[in-house]
């Protein structure tokens, strides 16, 4: 996606649609994970503006140099995933100022739900996100690449973030959702 405040921006697709961000329910650890998707992909994309120099800084700066380096590197090897699977381009939004990191696309939308549905262990919800996310409709093995880097990444925020686990359960509980097995017998 284009912003005026990013130089060189006509080579930025701008045929992404996005929408606002604040539409959508996302802890603030799978936001973050958002700007460094952000980073790396502007990085790959524009291998000089060294983007992913910004997402280590970034990370450190919010949870420490041990924390931020753990998360930086689950990032990475999830989009590298990514990467190396999709075979359509990958559209993201380019972080370069406030209005543009409130809004969202669908190829980062698809991105998030699959990290939240590995967060939470929903193997369906997995498998659906993770087949948006490569835009394939059929089985490949890839995709159970994709999946393990989601899951590593899921688990990786449930430790740094413990009390988004906790919050995030009660608020399935709340509505409705059961968070750990079905009893036998028992269906939803």
């Amino acid at each position: 996606m284009t912003c005026s405040k990013t130089p060189g921006q006509g080579n930025w697709s701008q045929l992404s649609k996005s929408y606002p961000l604040k539409n959508y329910r996302f802890e603030p650890s799978e936001l973050l994970v958002l700007e460094l998707l952000r980073y790396f992909c502007q990085s790959y994309a524009d291998p000089d503006s060294q983007a992913w120099e910004k997402a280590v800084t970034l990370a450190e700066k919010e949870l420490g140099p041990y924390d931020g380096a753990w998360v930086v590197n689950a990032t990475a090897s999830f989009i590298r995933a990514i990467r190396y699977e999709r075979k359509a381009s990958f559209e993201f939004i380019v972080s370069c100022c406030e209005v543009c990191r409130q809004q969202v696309c669908v190829t980062e939308l698809n991105a998030l739900w699959l990290i939240q549905a590995a967060r939470t262990d929903n193997s369906l919800a997995m498998e659906t996100a993770g087949r948006l996310t490569l835009d394939q409709a059929g089985y490949w093995p890839g995709l159970e690449a994709l999946l393990d880097k989601a899951k590593h990444l899921g688990g990786v925020l449930n430790e740094v973030f413990p009390e988004e686990r906790q919050f995030r359960q009660g608020r399935a509980t709340q509505a409705g959702f059961s968070t750990g097995p079905v009893p036998k017998g028992q269906m939803h």
